[in-house]
């Protein structure tokens, strides 16, 4: 009998350590515990996707159907950002509410996330709201918001409850997270770019913050983003001699410039390599739990303002004292579930980017969410659909979310496929695939979103589509079944025929600015033009062009006028960073000309700008060439990081031209030396916005010889030489 007793303790014990760790490594949501299976949405459009009655809801729904049809279960959205749109303050800088739209929007996304059986990580606030560049009152609320209780309480009453109490026990919730890697506007660990508050400040709006949606939701789940693993354990991180992802010495200059581009990508910043490793290494020097319940409670002092699971953040450039690759969940002693939030599908500490999200599930992880649907500068969203979709296959009990999704139809188009382009627009077979629990009645086939091609009613859901007009087409299939559930495909873009260019007038461009003027004239495209009778720099025309089909190098084109016959330059901004300055020259002051250009742009949403240098011309409009082309080394693109290039001719004699690139506004000096290093001239010396610059240098008065150029932005240095041969 006692050996009996024995084992009934040992067994008794097993199953509480069996039950503990089911606890750990999986997040309780709709009486499930699950493994998040998912990516970061966060934003359409960066800051204003909500309050202002314009939620892109067919994007969102689009990528949450694509994810649902992969076996995804859990999708991460930014709420407020940088608190420029939502919520709503008073001139005092107190919160007087959400808005008349926020709610509204939220609850017509979170229903389309039920649809599609996927939960909601709802992200409040993030280091964002202390973008140094932000507006003086925007950003003296949003410390007041950190720093004083009354702000704080005020936010609470007036936004935050009735936000939760207005959602509260909708099934697509899965958590609220107060804050995106708040560690980058602290005082402790902040970077450049971001003004600061202490830990204290923001451990404690935490804290108020959770026990506010405890009291207001028994039920609801709420979290924050911790920048990496060293934010929420009290484990020494090992340190690897070996490891040289923050040693700058053992970094090649590749390295450097990848960390650059990423950094300054992600974090809106313009930094060097030699900035950058100091933070990260802050980052990572040591490690503290800043997030658990005692320290929470100690600082804000609500009893309920406690996490219900982490989240954490991987980049394999945080180094790999942090990896959530390499370490299990169990190595960092976690007393909370944790969520891997954001991370790439990409090869990442020699683990092949198709293993990620396995990886993640076998460590121990409580979910795995790709960074991201929206930014797509490393992961792609094919790369997440397949990592999902491995989770799926693999551990489907684990990830499968009981709600509605079993009796919607599955529809996807098999044929054509995404991005395909047709020179034969005589006719074109759609093919369509559906599959359901129950019946199908029907299968429509739509093409960009109001001409319904056919009704199918039964299989196979094929349809030849003839005597197409050249043009770019989105097209969808809508399935139907037999319970009324009705589910619509992702949308399949593609190219018939040579599409015409799209023409935007100019009188319809937004225009800002003094000296602009509409003038009639039937000669001109519409009967009108914009008469431009300035050479202010603040008038600019501003065109925006939808659904571009994918990113890549378009044709643009300009109708103009010079009145006097005069060569003018203007400047041409691309998604608001200028890129050339275009010179536009006519032997006629009567005629209308063309000029052509070709400039990069990313899929859907684009503006073109023409910003005025010289002024003093007339233009007519703006042509739109839908169709990419391979002119890369033609194409003008926004920058990314500072450059200087290698000015052509060279040698040459007299003149040349020197280009170089700023991806921000910044500080510019461009000096010429002579070879014993004195300076001869400075071409520029003065801020200028991002862009592209080309700028002549005339050497006509020197004598034949070797010389240099060097360009100085903040901490960015870097020469180059030329010869001028007379």
């Amino acid at each position: 009998m006692p050996i009996v007793r024995h084992v009934l303790v040992l067994f008794v014990v097993f199953l509480f350590a069996q039950t503990a760790f089911s606890q750990v490594n999986r997040i309780s949501y709709n009486n499930q515990n699950l493994f998040l299976n998912g990516s970061n949405l966060a934003w359409v459009n960066y800051g204003s996707d909500w309050g202002l009655g314009t939620t892109d809801t067919t994007t969102m729904a689009e990528w949450m159907l694509q994810m649902h049809q992969h076996g995804g279960n859990a999708m991460r959205v930014w709420l407020n950002v940088e608190g420029t749109v939502t919520p709503k303050f008073n001139s005092l800088g107190y919160c007087i509410g959400p808005g008349t739209e926020l709610i509204p929007e939220l609850k017509k996304v979170l229903d389309l996330a039920w649809d599609r059986e996927i939960g909601l990580d709802i992200c409040l606030w993030g280091f964002g709201m202390l973008t140094s560049t932000l507006d003086t009152n925007v950003l003296r609320r949003n410390h007041l918001l950190l720093r004083d209780t009354s702000y704080t309480n005020t936010y609470i009453r007036n936004c935050l409850i009735p936000m939760v109490a207005a959602l509260k026990g909708h099934p697509a919730i899965l958590a609220w997270e107060i804050f995106n890697e708040p560690e980058g506007m602290s005082a402790e660990f902040g970077w450049p770019g971001y003004q600061r508050d202490s830990m204290k400040y923001i451990q404690r709006f935490v804290n108020l913050c959770a026990g506010a949606i405890h009291r207001t939701d028994p039920s609801a789940k709420v979290t924050n983003g911790a920048v990496t693993v060293a934010s929420i354990t009290n484990v020494v991180l090992a340190k690897s001699s070996a490891d040289k992802s923050l040693n700058l010495a053992k970094m090649s200059m590749t390295e450097k410039q990848n960390l650059e581009s990423w950094f300054n990508h992600r974090y809106r910043v313009a930094l060097t390599a030699d900035q950058i490793v100091p933070i990260l290494q802050k980052l990572t020097a040591s490690s503290y739990n800043w997030y658990s319940d005692s320290r929470l409670k100690a600082i804000g002092g609500d009893s309920l303002g406690t996490l219900d699971f982490y989240s954490v953040h991987y980049y394999a450039k945080n180094g790999s004292s942090v990896s959530v690759i390499t370490y299990p969940a169990s190595h960092w002693n976690f007393d909370k579930p944790v969520v891997v939030a954001e991370f790439h599908t990409t090869n990442t500490d020699g683990v092949p980017k198709a293993q990620i999200y396995e990886t993640l599930y076998a460590n121990g992880y409580a979910g795995a969410l790709a960074w991201s649907w929206s930014d797509l500068e490393v992961t792609t969203r094919p790369d997440m659909l397949a990592g999902m979709q491995t989770i799926w296959d693999n551990h489907r009990a684990d990830v499968d979310l009981h709600g509605t999704g079993a009796d919607w139809p599955y529809v996807s188009i098999t044929y054509p496929q995404d991005g395909a382009a047709f020179p034969d627009s005589n006719q074109l077979t759609i093919q369509v695939s559906v599959t359901d629990s129950s019946a199908i009645t029907s299968v429509d086939i739509i093409v960009s979103d109001t001409m319904k091609l056919v009704t199918l009613t039964t299989a196979p859901y094929t349809y030849t589509w003839t005597n197409i007009a050249g043009g770019i087409y989105n097209i969808t299939a809508v399935a139907t079944n037999s319970l009324g559930h009705i589910q619509t495909s992702s949308i399949v873009k593609i190219t018939v025929g040579k599409p015409p260019a799209i023409r935007f007038e100019a009188e319809n461009a937004t225009r800002t600015g003094p000296g602009m003027s509409i003038v009639t004239d039937p000669i001109a495209s519409g009967g009108k033009y914009v008469n431009i009778a300035s050479n202010d720099s603040t008038s600019k025309i501003t065109w925006t062009l939808n659904n571009v089909p994918s990113a890549g190098n378009y044709k643009i084109a300009f109708g103009y006028k010079l009145n006097a016959g005069i060569p003018k330059s203007q400047f041409i901004n691309v998604n608001g960073v200028r890129v050339l300055e275009l010179e536009f020259t006519a032997t006629s002051p009567t005629k209308w000309y063309e000029k052509t250009i070709y400039v990069g742009l990313v899929k859907d949403t684009n503006t073109i700008q023409m910003q005025m240098s010289w002024g003093w011309m007339a233009l007519d409009y703006l042509d739109f060439l839908p169709v990419p082309t391979s002119v890369d080394n033609k194409a003008y693109n926004a920058p990314t990081q500072f450059a200087l290039q290698q000015n052509y001719p060279n040698p040459f004699n007299p003149s040349t031209t020197i280009r170089y690139s700023l991806p921000h506004s910044e500080f510019v000096k461009l000096f010429i030396y002579d070879i014993l290093g004195r300076q001869i001239t400075a071409l520029v010396d003065k801020k200028q916005d991002a862009g592209v610059y080309e700028i002549p240098f005339d050497a006509s008065r020197l004598p034949s010889g070797v010389y240099f150029y060097r360009l100085n932005i903040g901490t960015f240095t870097q020469t180059k030489k030329m010869i001028i041969l007379k």
